[in-house]
């Protein structure tokens, strides 16, 4: 079990870095898309070749490059739910837990993610493959000129990510049990789940 949960904070961790890299893409789209509107376009109207460029490059600093903001931005929000899962950062809105012992926490958060979390994540997994599947086979686009040619990719987001936030929770299950079954302080306090191992050295002045 604990072989497992270092295995599922692998793939979280991996998909936390996915979402890095998602925030830095969408930092560096609207870096472009405002530097483009505001500064290249007055420059290519002065120089007189504003045909010229909305042939070529008119995808720069359009309704495409605005359209793909919200698209990095929904990889970031969705496949980052199932990371913050994991650190236990979502805000809670509760009055008893925080008076509650570790065990018991671990009780709520177990019973809640088999009863609520996961019902819940795959209904959404089950209708969301129907939701990309319908765009991917009609290949819908929104029709406006100069936006996306295909919204599929960024609808597909939304069954991957619920599933990836499937395996969180099966991950916090798996700690929660080892938390109730006191097999979890054994364990390194971090995100691998690595067995501590003993040391070798000594204490300083111990005999030998």
């Amino acid at each position: 079990m604990k072989s497992t949960l270092r295995f599922l904070n692998r793939i979280i961790d991996i998909v936390g870095w996915i979402c890095v890299v998602a925030l830095l893409l969408m930092i560096v789209n609207v870096f472009i898309d405002v530097f483009v509107r505001y500064i290249v376009i007055d420059l290519i109207k002065y120089l007189d070749i504003y045909l010229w460029y909305d042939k070529y490059f008119a995808w720069l600093g359009g309704i495409g490059m605005q359209e793909l903001e919200w698209h990095w931005f929904s990889v970031m929000f969705l496949m980052g739910l199932g990371y913050t899962l994991r650190e236990n950062g979502h805000v809670r809105v509760d009055v008893l837990y925080d008076t509650f012992s570790e065990k018991k926490k671990s009780w709520v958060n177990l019973i809640g993610a088999l009863v609520f979390a996961l019902p819940f994540c795959s209904l959404i997994v089950f209708y969301g493959w129907d939701f990309f599947f319908s765009a991917f086979v009609n290949q819908e686009n929104k029709g406006d000129p100069g936006s996306l040619p295909r919204l599929w990719p960024v609808k597909l987001v939304i069954p991957v990510s619920f599933a990836f936030l499937m395996l969180s929770i099966v991950a916090v299950m798996i700690k929660e049990y080892l938390v109730i079954t006191d097999q979890y302080d054994d364990m390194k306090d971090n995100h691998d789940g690595e067995d501590k191992q003993p040391s070798d050295k000594q204490p300083a002045g111990a005999p030998k």
